[in-house]
């Protein structure tokens, strides 16, 4: 099963559930690029800076911290990354099979 991660306008932080496990993530727009942290609940860091890209899942490389995938969908024809795309043009998914 796929669950879109709802996601508001601009830099953002949030509690989320992933599987059987509590997360905290972290969505950050620098330079031109949209990157993800994810943090265990006492807020420490699991994974940093984790470029946003559309069509790979972004934990293939750290299934050894979260078992699972999360895949991020770009409707920009060009898959440019503005700040006022979040939650609107960019969307965040969520699959733990």
């Amino acid at each position: 099963m796929i669950y879109e991660i709802p996601l508001n306008y601009g830099n953002q932080k949030f509690n989320i559930k992933l599987g059987a496990t509590q997360y905290k993530l972290q969505l950050i727009y620098r330079v031109s690029r949209w990157y993800l942290d994810i943090f265990g609940t006492a807020e420490n860091p699991l994974i940093a800076g984790l470029p946003m890209v559309a069509g790979d899942n972004l934990l293939a490389q750290h299934q050894h911290i979260i078992k699972g995938s999360l895949y991020m969908l770009n409707a920009n024809e060009d898959e440019s990354q503005n700040f006022s795309d979040l939650g609107v043009n960019i969307k965040l998914y969520w699959s733990d099979s």
